[in-house]
């Protein structure tokens, strides 16, 4: 084994249990932004995220292999996010966000309480049943999807629906119908991620999709820039992996982390992918000026 392998080999043995929570963190941003994306300012994924940790983690515990365990919480999460589509499909920004946030509360009271899900205590006992390259590939195919939904015709559509509505549907575009795949992909997403919580942690406890849950999907979001999936990935690695880093300020770290939101929505208000484009976009012309120079020496 070479020497880069070798040391790659203790790195990964070192932070693996790290590497899985940006995972599945990116999963649940990735949640969150493609929601955002398509106009709908819905957090409805951390309730998701919550119904997949659950239903993933019982069937496990029950026997059930892992993809169908998976599955089946995707599956879940698919018909209860296509009804609740279908019933907030009228409220729009602030008035959806409150509706998709309540949702999630209403998940975790009625985990708490009920016998089922293990009432306050949560469930125990489930299988460490997944690996760190399954989910790794997980997370690529799923950035791979939500790739093909940022471009062509259906990501122009998406951006028509964001921009202007109105606009759209005199256009002949069945905005309800994308809006509701959009929010179906959210719940799915956020499934997928509380799947493999429940899979890598071997339990799952109410308080794992509460409110704080719910401001650090959205953060995650909001740092790493929403216009794009890289964005949301982006924003996961961050706030999974600067904790550990600053881990020395101890009992300083909510301080920084407010500074951070401020800073990042007073200067940086797409985030840090959209200061990276902007950065590149002042390049170009420099570097199209040099090229220009260098062609018209050449002829001279």
């Amino acid at each position: 084994m070479t020497e880069p392998l070798m040391v790659f080999d203790s790195w990964f043995a070192t932070n693996e249990t790290t590497v899985q929570n940006v995972l599945i963190a990116a999963l649940l941003a990735f949640s969150v932004q493609v929601a955002l994306r398509a106009g709908i300012f819905s957090l409805a994924g951390i309730g998701f995220y919550a119904i997949g940790s659950y239903s993933a983690g019982l069937l496990s515990r029950d026997g059930h292999s892992t993809p169908v365990a998976v599955a089946a919480a995707m599956a879940i999460a698919a018909v209860v996010s296509l009804v609740l589509a279908f019933m907030l499909v009228r409220l729009r920004s602030l008035y959806l966000a409150m509706a998709t946030v309540s949702f999630d509360l209403i998940v975790v009271v009625v985990a708490t309480n009920w016998h089922v899900t293990g009432a306050a205590l949560g469930i125990y006992g489930i299988p460490l049943a997944i690996t760190t390259a399954q989910m790794g590939v997980t997370v690529a195919v799923a950035a791979a999807g939500l790739m093909l939904l940022e471009r062509g015709t259906i990501g122009r559509t998406y951006d028509a629906i964001r921009e202007d509505e109105e606009l759209a549907q005199s256009f002949a575009v069945n905005v309800q119908s994308y809006r509701r795949l959009a929010f179906v992909v959210s719940g799915v997403l956020g499934a997928l991620a509380g799947s493999f919580h429940a899979l890598s942690y071997g339990s799952v406890l109410p308080g794992d999709a509460g409110f704080s849950s719910v401001v650090l999907a959205l953060t995650m979001v909001i740092i790493g820039g929403s216009a794009s999936w890289f964005g949301a990935l982006l924003g996961a690695v961050v706030l999974t992996w600067v904790p550990l880093v600053l881990t020395f300020i101890g009992d300083w770290w909510d301080a920084v982390y407010g500074g951070l939101l401020v800073l990042v929505a007073c200067y940086l208000p797409n985030g840090l992918l959209g200061a990276v484009r902007h950065l590149r976009r002042l390049r170009l012309p420099a570097r199209r000026q040099v090229a220009s120079e260098h062609t018209t020496l050449e002829r001279a």
